[in-house]
């Protein structure tokens, strides 16, 4: 068995206490691996007891800056011996918890959203925070089962909830196929009013949009456009139809 996997970090771990799917952690070692070795930037939304840092620590042994965000002032007594890894006690709705947490890092390749999991928090943190991410990086929303449930504002018939809106966003994935029939501001005008379609949207910053169970992974491009099929390639020579 690997020891350096995500799975097996986490179930061998001692120190914080860490709460995550089994399904999460099998997924990571398949995402994050071929960025397990580089010099990495990663914050995570919402860590509670703190353990899930410990882990990404472990993981990422290259990784330059470990951020966990968490609007709970207990979390402000959490120590860590790694002095990469850092937390910020805020509500990540808040200009001044974004500045902080710039503070620490300009830029990260991956950001976990673990916070609330209310559906407006969870759009506004993917708003507010997916600019930060780099391009190449991964921004993901973890236990979107809550998007189906009542107490958290959630349901299945709901045309409100970020599942809806990264549904509409696979459409903006393939907007040059439909962009003579209506503008994206106009398309998701349910979810940002007149005039304030983030930016990064309108200039196609999102590459993939992956749905599994409870968790949903956006990719951002490398670089922006709309034009994502590229150009279309034939090879070889033999031709009977």
């Amino acid at each position: 068995m690997n020891e350096k996997t995500v799975s097996a970090i986490h179930h061998r771990k001692s120190g914080k206490l860490s709460d995550k799917w089994e399904s999460y952690l099998r997924y990571y070692d398949a995402l994050f691996l071929p960025r397990q070795d580089r010099d990495i930037s990663l914050l995570e939304i919402g860590v509670q007891n703190g353990g899930s840092l410990e882990t990404w620590a472990e993981y990422f042994a290259n990784a330059k800056k470990i951020v966990g965000c968490d609007v709970d002032p207990r979390c402000g007594s959490l120590t860590y011996d790694d002095e990469r890894i850092s937390v910020v006690i805020g509500d990540v709705r808040e200009a001044a918890t974004f500045q902080k947490i710039q503070s620490l890092s300009q830029t990260f390749d991956i950001i976990i959203d673990d916070g609330s999991h209310m559906p407006k928090d969870i759009i506004k943190a993917f708003v507010d925070y997916f600019p930060i991410v780099k391009p190449g990086g991964t921004f993901i929303i973890e236990d979107c089962c809550t998007l189906y449930w009542d107490q958290y504002d959630g349901g299945l018939l709901s045309e409100t909830t970020p599942y809806a809106l990264f549904k509409k966003l696979i459409d903006v994935l393939n907007f040059e196929f439909w962009q003579n029939e209506c503008s994206i501001e106009t398309y998701l005008r349910s979810f940002f009013p007149k005039k304030s379609t983030p930016e990064f949207i309108l200039k196609g910053w999102i590459e993939s949009i992956e749905f599994r169970n409870s968790v949903i992974t956006v990719t951002k491009a490398a670089s922006p456009t709309h034009q994502k099929l590229g150009d279309r390639t034939v090879t070889g020579r033999s031709r009977i139809i």
